[in-house]
């Protein structure tokens, strides 16, 4: 934790030397790679910096043009969580500054509208939807965490379901959540414990207290599960590594009996492939994606990193998302040669799992600072 504030510090003094400067206009994209991405149909992707307010959306392809939405709605400053429904109806965005949740709906062109604003009692930290998006669940605190399940009712509106549930000990804090695809189980990284967390989700959706623990390494963050819901992969951001767990029948989680496998500085926001055979990690303080290919068993072999710097200073990926047909990465790093402006990249995936970087695709969004789930996908309707 000590060293992210160091970090972030070292960027909002390189943003006041440096100057933000103006956002370049979105550019046309590489030709396809062969045998690589095939056409799209339309989709969005919605980006803001922790340090700055806006969100800034862009409908995009797998390899066409990249169009800005218009508006810039509000995302408010300090906002670590963000995420879309996977009908891809609503975005939900959660500030620290102050601390609010906000719901948007989404048109069918990807533009924003609000429908309601929450203020919330403690700093949200992490936030995800139910596959089915008629729930979800919104993490608070630093320390003394808890996570408020919510529902989403016919007209849109977000509301709570039930209490608060305690994360259960004073240092649970920063903590960060993924659903499990059977809606079965919530887990849940507790950052100043090194520990991942179990719950269970009862069938009207509400949760049960934590029903496991298990040790990581240190600053596990971003948890992700693949979609066959077999193994879920922890990001240790203090650590630079990844850990793997199998996840059992009954959602007990069992560690891979693989060595944490080692990333860049400070791993963040990774993405799975649909056919659950790579895992793409971006690193908040390198210029590369670690690679990944994702054995059965769960354990991880490394593939070759994918570089995102055009120099020493960036961009630096911290948060990624995968198109709708898993034929594309997106990323979205700061570059500290801009100021630390946010910079959304486009890459493809290869047959091989590898990623090529589609060099054409280099999106000034003109926000600052990349720290949390800063880009979102959501599906076009």
């Amino acid at each position: 934790m000590r060293i992210r504030v160091a970090l972030v510090t070292l960027c909002v003094a390189a943003a006041s030397l440096v100057g933000s400067g103006s956002a370049a206009g979105p550019s046309m994209a590489d030709p396809p790679p062969s045998g690589g991405v095939s056409g799209s149909k339309p989709y969005n992707l919605y980006t803001h910096g922790f340090l700055s307010s806006p969100t800034v959306g862009y409908r995009v392809t797998d390899h066409g043009p990249v169009r800005k939405i218009g508006g810039n709605p509000v995302a408010g400053m300090g906002s670590w969580p963000k995420t879309a429904s996977p009908d891809g109806r609503h975005l939900l965005v959660a500030s620290g500054v102050p601390a609010v949740l906000r719901n948007y709906d989404i048109d069918n062109v990807g533009r924003l509208h609000l429908r309601q604003e929450t203020p919330l009692p403690d700093i949200p930290v992490g936030l995800e939807f139910t596959p089915d998006s008629k729930n979800f669940y919104l993490t608070m605190g630093v320390a003394n965490a808890t996570i408020q399940p919510y529902r989403m009712t016919d007209d849109g509106s977000a509301r709570p379901l039930g209490r608060r549930v305690p994360v259960g000990q004073p240092l649970d804090g920063l903590t960060t959540v993924m659903v499990t695809p059977n809606t079965r189980h919530l887990i849940v990284g507790s950052y100043l414990r090194h520990e991942l967390l179990r719950f269970d989700i009862k069938a009207d959706r509400t949760l049960t207290p934590v029903r496991q623990r298990v040790p990581t390494q240190s600053g596990p963050i971003f948890p992700v599960i693949t979609p066959n819901g077999r193994h879920v992969y922890i990001m240790n951001e203090t650590g630079n590594s990844v850990s793997g767990y199998n996840i059992l029948g009954d959602g007990r989680l069992v560690p891979t009996g693989q060595a944490p496998m080692p990333t860049g500085l400070f791993p963040h926001v990774a993405s799975v492939t649909p056919d659950g055979r790579f895992m793409y990690v971006p690193n908040l303080a390198s210029t590369f994606i670690s690679v990944f290919a994702i054995n059965s068993n769960g354990t991880l072999r490394a593939l070759p990193n994918a570089q995102t710097g055009t120099s020493p200073l960036g961009p630096m990926p911290e948060s990624s998302t995968l198109s709708p047909s898993g034929k594309v990465l997106w990323t979205l790093g700061q570059d500290m040669a801009r100021g630390n402006e946010c910079i959304m990249q486009r890459f493809f995936v290869m047959p091989n799992g590898t990623l090529r970087h589609d060099r054409s695709t280099y999106v000034r969004t003109g926000t600052l600072i990349s720290d949390g789930k800063v880009i979102t996908m959501a599906p076009g309707r």
